[in-house]
């Protein structure tokens, strides 16, 4: 998915999860398409790794807490 597309994908996203190696970032509010792109698009410009939409989170990266806390956040889901 090219960079266009990924900053569409993430437009309505309200809640951003990512795992960054041991690290979970998580930010909230209106995501900024730096932001967007900084987590979700490779130096290549394309996003090349699964990302998770849930109705306004997007959860890229997996561990059994975060898909918990993303599922969680999700009334329609939990």
């Amino acid at each position: 998915m090219d960079r266009p597309a990924t900053l569409a994908l993430a437009h309505g996203a309200r809640r951003l999860l990512v795992k960054a190696g041991d690290t979970i970032v998580r930010l909230e509010g209106p995501l900024a398409d730096a932001d967007v792109v900084k987590y979700l698009v490779h130096d290549d410009g394309f996003l090349r790794v699964p990302v998770l939409l849930l109705g306004d989170v997007l959860v890229r990266g997996y561990t059994d807490a975060l898909y918990r806390e993303a599922l969680g956040a999700n009334p329609d889901y939990s």
